[in-house]
C-alpha cells in the first residue's frame, strides 16, 4: 500500500515543538496507529525506527515517530529538558495530537518501543487504552546494564559525555536524566503488572551487551495477557544501522501489530 509521509511539530505541555513524522496510508476512513519510541539518547531518525514506520505504512497502519523534548530536531536543551518524565509527557502531547487527526481510529492504538523507549511503552500502556504492544531490549533499571560502571563518575561530574549516533557530536547528558528515570513511580515491573494492552510482544538480543536479554524478560513474565517472546541470538543492542537485521527483526514487529490492531 502506497502512503505520504507527513512532518508535524507538535506543542508539548511546555511550548516546546516536537518534531514528528506520521506515515498515513493511502485509504479511505480510519485506520489503526502506532506510536513509535526511540531509546535513549534515540532519535526519529533511526534507520531501525524509520523501516518500521514504513512495514506498518505499507500495511495499511499510520505510523508516528518523533524525538523527545531537549534533544536532535525537537525543540529544548540537553541540561534542562532531556529527562525521562518529559518524554512520558511527550508522549501524551503526541497522542493527544494523533487523536484528533480524522483518519486515526484510536480504539485500535498500538504502541513500540526500544530500550528505553520500550520502558516508556510499557508505562504508558499502563495509562491508556492500547489494543496491543511491542518492546524491544528493554531494561529494567540502568543499574543493569552496560551502563552501570559509569554511573558513580556521571554522578560525581553531573553529566555523562557520549558520541551521538545521530550527527557524531559529542553530547553530554545530565546525571539529573538518571536520578529522574530511575523514581520509583517509573518502576517497570509494577507498570508491566497494571497494563491492561490485550497483545504484546517482546523482543531481546543474545547478542546485546548493554541491557542482557534476562533483563528484558523480568518485564515479559511481568506482563498478565496474551504475549509472545522472541529472542534473537545476532541481535545486538543497536541494530539501527544494520540493515541486514530490519527484516529478522522489523517484519515480525509489522506482522504481530497488523494482526493484533
Amino acid at each position: 500500500m502506497t502512503y505520504q509521509t507527513i512532518a508535524a511539530s507538535i506543542p508539548n505541555q511546555k511550548g516546546l515543538r516536537l518534531a514528528t513524522e506520521i506515515y498515513k496510508p493511502e485509504s479511505k476512513g480510519k485506520m489503526p496507529v502506532v506510536l513509535l519510541f526511540h531509546g535513549f539518547t534515540g532519535y526519529k531518525e533511526n534507520p531501525a525506527l524509520v523501516d518500521i514506520a514504513q512495514r506498518l505504512a505499507e500495511n495499511g497502519i499510520v505510523s508516528v515517530r518523533f524525538t523527545a523534548s531537549g534533544f536532535g530536531d525537537s525543540e529544548g536543551t540537553l541540561q534542562d529538558d532531556y529527562r525521562f518524565s518529559n518524554y512520558l509527557s511527550d508522549a501524551e502531547s503526541v497522542y493527544t495530537y494523533v487523536s484528533n487527526l480524522p483518519y486515526v481510529d484510536t480504539a485500535r492504538l498500538g504502541v513500540y518501543g526500544h530500550s528505553m523507549g520500550g520502558k516508556l511503552a510499557v508505562l504508558f500502556a499502563r495509562d491508556h487504552v492500547v489494543k496491543a504492544f511491542c518492546i524491544v531490549s528493554t531494561p529494567v533499571t540502568f543499574r543493569r546494564t552496560s551502563y552501570a560502571k559509569l554511573l558513580p563518575d556521571w554522578k560525581r561530574n553531573g553529566y555523562f559525555e557520549k558520541v551521538s549516533g545521530r550527527d557524531g557530536k559529542t553530547i553530554r547528558i545530565p546525571y539529573a536524566y538518571i536520578a529522574d528515570v530511575e523514581q520509583q513511580k517509573f518502576n517497570v515491573l509494577t507498570a508491566a503488572r497494571r497494563t491492561k494492552v490485550l497483545h504484546t510482544l517482546v523482543i531481546a538480543g543474545a547478542a546485546d551487551t548493554e541491557v542482557p536479554w534476562e533483563e528484558t524478560k523480568k518485564i515479559f513474565d511481568a506482563l498478565i495477557c496474551l504475549k509472545e517472546w522472541i529472542l534473537i541470538d545476532t541481535l545486538p543492542h543497536k541494530y539501527g544501522h544494520l540493515p541486514p537485521l530490519f527484516p529478522i527483526v522489523n517484519q515480525p514487529i509489522a506482522s504481530f501489530f497488523q494482526q493484533n490492531l
